[in-house]
């Protein structure tokens, strides 16, 4: 009986985020007797500490410059020795290393796309990483429909070589509840309605909307109060504190900063709010659908797939009229938010476990590796 088969994982950074979180779900849910991992990644962080924790032994090897022939070097003697059958990146930094040790070592990569960001970025060698990373016996997985198809146009990927695996979650760590002790330290009083929106402080996320939004709802619907989770400092951080402040949102909006059990948050909430301009895929919304909590999402990419079935309402992204307008239909329908959580629920659980995404995974490394060996006869 064939034994399990080393993997080569890498990803560009340390985390905390929803790529992060995604490369972890992927190697916690793939079988252990048909599979073993090799974890490279750049930094100590947040997600060395993770994987640690989850029982993984990563190994940090960072790369100094925008083209390190050292780190590629090393790279392709760690893949020698540990026999590495397939190399599996997330995001285009890694993807870029990735496909050149893969090419040397005559063995596929499977490389992941969670979001534009790296395209968008500004880096003057986007086009040659891309081109290094359509290789033959290359595939490229992209987490959602929209994100593939934004990838494709105007791009030189061959569709025949890229697919669509949606992302998918820890169902026995996000499921329904209640956080009573968590509203409280969270300042909410008895019939306050809490809004909740989870994701690092990034542009793209466009929480100067969800202000707006909240401005405008507070007027009509003072009862409710929302909650921001996520990393985030600097400049950005600098402006939204400011425009809160402007608007009067102090004691309305509250940004909670990084936290570790956000599971809690989830079962604190009464909605879950998107206001992103761009999502790849949006896991957070996943999550507050396994967690039975009504989501109101804009436009974005990703949201518009995960409740095409129902589970939340969409509406148009820069529009904070109307994203103040869905939360107030969900605080003044108590029963709609009922309704869309159960919808919402069913969803998760059907399309976007984290076993289902892992036995996707392991279904295209067993392809990859098979059309390898046959070309290689």
């Amino acid at each position: 009986m064939l034994g399990p088969r080393p993997i080569l994982h890498m990803i560009d950074t340390g985390g905390p985020g929803g790529a992060e979180t995604v490369f972890l779900d992927v190697l916690s849910g793939l079988d252990a007797s048909r599979w073993t991992p090799t974890i490279v990644l750049p930094e100590r962080d947040w997600l060395w500490r993770e994987s640690e924790r989850r029982g993984f032994e990563p190994l940090h090897l960072p790369a100094d410059r925008s083209f390190d022939a050292v780190y590629l070097a090393r790279l392709v003697l760690l893949a020698t020795r540990r026999r590495v059958k397939l190399i599996h990146t997330h995001l285009l930094g890694s993807a870029a290393y990735g496909a050149m040790a893969a090419r040397l070592l005559g063995i596929p990569m499977v490389s992941t796309f969670h979001g534009t960001v790296d395209i968008e970025s500004g880096d003057r060698w986007v086009h040659a990483k891309l081109g290094l990373i359509d290789g033959r016996r290359h595939r490229i997985v992209f987490v959602s429909d929209a994100l593939r198809t934004w990838f494709e146009t105007g791009r030189t990927f061959r569709r025949a070589r890229s697919g669509v695996i949606h992302n998918g979650i820890d169902l026995g760590r996000f499921r329904p509840g209640s956080e009573e002790a968590l509203r409280r330290d969270l300042g909410v009083q008895p019939g306050q309605f809490l809004i909740g929106a989870v994701g690092n402080l990034r542009v793209a996320k466009a929480y100067d909307v969800l202000l707006r939004a909240a401005a405008d709802l507070i007027r009509r619907v003072p009862e409710c109060r929302f909650v921001v989770v996520g990393q985030g400092e600097g400049t950005l951080r600098d402006e939204l504190m400011a425009l809160r402040s402007e608007l009067g949102l102090t004691d309305v909006v509250r940004f909670e900063g990084f936290r570790e059990d956000i599971e809690r948050v989830f079962r604190a909430i009464d909605a879950y709010v998107v206001s992103s301009s761009s999502e790849g895929f949006s896991l957070t919304t996943v999550q507050a659908m396994a967690t039975r909590v009504p989501v109101v999402s804009t436009r974005c990419g990703g949201p518009e797939e995960i409740l095409a079935d129902g589970g939340g309402l969409l509406v148009p992204h820069s529009r904070p009229e109307e994203l103040a307008a869905a939360l107030e239909r969900l605080f003044r329908s108590r029963s709609l938010g009922d309704d869309l959580g159960s919808r919402g629920l069913a969803i998760a659980r059907k399309r976007f476990g984290r076993d289902r995404m892992a036995g996707q995974y392991e279904a295209l490394y067993e392809e990859c590796i098979a059309q390898a060996a046959g070309a290689d006869r």
